[in-house]
């Protein structure tokens, strides 16, 4: 088990671990491709303000003006943290450690005897296929490498 995600209200582990990264992966590019739709109307409502010294309060544009000015700020502010929040766990990923393990730690760097390698260790959460890496299916090739119960470990591939 990686950690129970309250978000999701599911523990995060073998079987849904990729699920949860493309869960992230896509909750960013949504955010991303919100702030950019909202950009210009994110301007003209700043522009507009300036112009009219945001004392309008009669002018209907007011409203749909703070709305959007409020969306913008929001969704850049969700984009920021998601951003951080996936690099986090894709640093994780790709040095097959668990936040569980991260937090035992405290934060403090170390080497987790079950890092095979990058490549491996997503091979290990996402599967053999690439072609099925941003799609949330398991198909034969889909599957994550392993059964979740026993991992290889760097002593085991030195050997």
């Amino acid at each position: 088990m990686d950690h129970h995600c309250p978000w999701i209200n599911n523990c995060i582990g073998f079987w849904n671990r990729k699920y949860f990264l493309l869960l992230l992966i896509y909750v960013l590019l949504m955010t991303y491709m919100t702030a950019a739709t909202l950009a210009y109307d994110f301007y003209e409502a700043i522009m507009w303000g300036f112009q009219v010294k945001f004392m309008a309060t009669n002018d209907p544009k007011l409203s749909a003006n703070i709305m959007i000015i409020f969306a913008f700020i929001l969704d850049v502010t969700v984009a920021c943290l998601m951003t951080a929040f996936l690099k986090f766990h894709i640093m994780l990923a790709t040095e097959n450690k668990t936040t569980i393990e991260n937090l035992d730690k405290q934060g403090k760097p170390f080497k987790s005897v079950y890092n095979v390698g990058g490549r491996e260790n997503w091979k290990q959460i996402f599967g053999q296929n690439p072609w099925l890496y941003p799609f949330p299916i398991f198909c034969g090739s889909g599957k994550p490498v392993g059964d979740g119960i026993y991992w290889p470990t760097t002593n085991s591939q030195q050997e």
